[in-house]
């Protein structure tokens, strides 16, 4: 096993962070699902972990850059015909030489003991393309497409795919600041005040030296830092969960009361659900309702876990489920505009025929769920125009919008191309480079 002065093993970490990174690619999951099976079936020290962690995420942040120098490096061979394996422990070795600090030739070094045990026939190739990415003159390539397609210089500029970029322009006139803030990671805790009061929980978190920050909310705060991975502490998923501030204001929007009936409409994997019977102190009922029985099994072990008891589930289709309830949440899926700070895998699968069919969808499901309740809370973890103010303005002729009262946000937005969305004042969204949260569109609808 070989090792570097950094202290961590060379070999065995960039392998691994290569085929949680091919996983993520061949299955379309998201790293932290890749990551999240991958260690299931191997036992490895929490540091190795963190490191793997750190090099998958960190790729898939900037993965159209390092596919933009190893092309060049390639020269005339298609980047897209490359073994996955070896493509992505390719792009491993471009991050380890242009963000990382590493040498040249230790980085090449590296990934080049990995190839021959995978493919003894690949130790040669890779040697020749990271050689040839060392020597890549980045600044005269990134400044001949500056001078042709201003959009594709951007999108390089900052780690994000010309349709994302296109996207953000559209929704704010400060696009370049929102895309350098996806790039940051921020991470909040919940406290489970079913099992926990925040005093309590921030002090077992305290003594594990995590360093926590208040936010808005009593029962959300900000991790400042920590030593050991939050996922391995004391605690965790019991009495408190990793869950954007953003995320827990769409619970806080719904304001449910003990006494009520709420639907969720589209559950899993239920950190929403379980703050909803925290606010509910465990009293009256929600029905989570998913389409996925996977899914709804794996909440069901999580729910209760975290103590959650007036839950009832129920695998259906959201857009036809039929209940009679207080209120609705309708956290609805969607393209995971605003998630790409923690979801980066996000950034590489756009596909508009996808797009599309997660408007058909959001738009049944509110319909659906203005049948079900004369109250509901439409939330979207994306940017997009479309998807938010775009839906309530096509269903404008059977949904009323209200206000909502949050400590958090700004208005939707008014004019988009020739839209107009004439209740802008009385939608909330959240932006990464605004608020230091995911991208996240809030609404309370009431049936006309």
């Amino acid at each position: 096993m070989s090792s570097r002065s950094d202290g961590c093993d060379v070999i065995p970490t960039q392998k691994l962070a290569a085929e949680v990174l091919t996983a993520v690619e061949k299955n379309s999951i998201s790293a932290k699902s890749a990551l999240r099976e991958y260690f299931r079936e191997i036992d490895v020290d929490y540091r190795v972990r963190g490191s793997v962690h750190a090099y998958v995420f960190e790729v898939l942040k900037r993965r159209n850059f390092l596919d933009f120098i190893l092309e060049r490096a390639l020269g005339f061979r298609n980047l897209n015909k490359v073994d996955s394996f070896i493509r992505n422990l390719l792009r491993i070795g471009v991050y380890e030489m242009y963000f990382k600090g590493i040498p040249p030739p230790l980085a090449t070094d590296s990934a080049v003991r990995i190839a021959v045990e995978v493919n003894p026939r690949a130790g040669s190739f890779v040697n020749a393309i990271l050689r040839n990415a060392e020597n890549v003159d980045v600044d005269r390539e990134l400044e001949k497409i500056r001078r042709t397609s201003r959009k594709k210089y951007i999108a390089l500029k900052y780690f994000h795919p010309e349709w994302y970029v296109e996207i953000a322009k559209k929704v704010t006139s400060s696009y370049e600041d929102l895309l350098i803030a996806n790039l940051s990671t921020v991470t909040y805790i919940r406290v489970n005040t079913l099992r926990i009061s925040p005093e309590n929980a921030i002090r077992n978190l305290e003594k594990q030296e995590v360093v926590l920050e208040e936010t808005v909310l009593p029962d959300v705060f900000r991790v400042i830092s920590y030593r050991k991975p939050l996922t391995i502490l004391d605690g965790y998923d019991r009495d408190f969960v990793i869950q954007d501030l953003a995320s827990c204001l769409v619970s806080s929007a719904l304001n449910p009361e003990p006494g009520d009936v709420i639907v969720d409409l589209a559950s899993a994997p239920g950190s929403k659900t379980s703050h909803i019977s925290a606010i509910m102190e465990n009293r009256g009922r929600i029905i989570a309702v998913d389409n996925s029985k996977e899914r709804m099994e794996r909440m069901k072990i999580r729910l209760k876990r975290l103590g959650v008891k007036n839950v009832v589930f129920m695998v259906h289709d959201g857009a036809y489920f039929k209940y009679s309830a207080d209120k609705v949440l309708l956290d609805a899926p969607c393209s995971s505009t605003g998630s790409v700070r923690n979801y980066p895998s996000v950034k590489w699968r756009y596909s508009p025929k996808k797009f599309k069919s997660f408007l058909r969808l959001q738009r049944a499901m509110i319909r659906n769920s203005l049948t079900i309740a004369d109250e509901i809370i439409y939330s979207t973890c994306s940017i997009t125009f479309e998807e938010n103010e775009g839906n309530l303005t096509r269903l404008r002729e059977i949904a009323v919008v209200r206000n909502l009262d949050l400590p958090m946000g700004v208005p939707g937005i008014r004019k988009y191309g020739i839209q107009t969305f004439n209740d802008a004042d009385r939608v909330v969204r959240l932006y990464p480079h605004l608020h230091d949260t995911s991208g996240f569109f809030i609404s309370r609808l009431f049936p006309k």
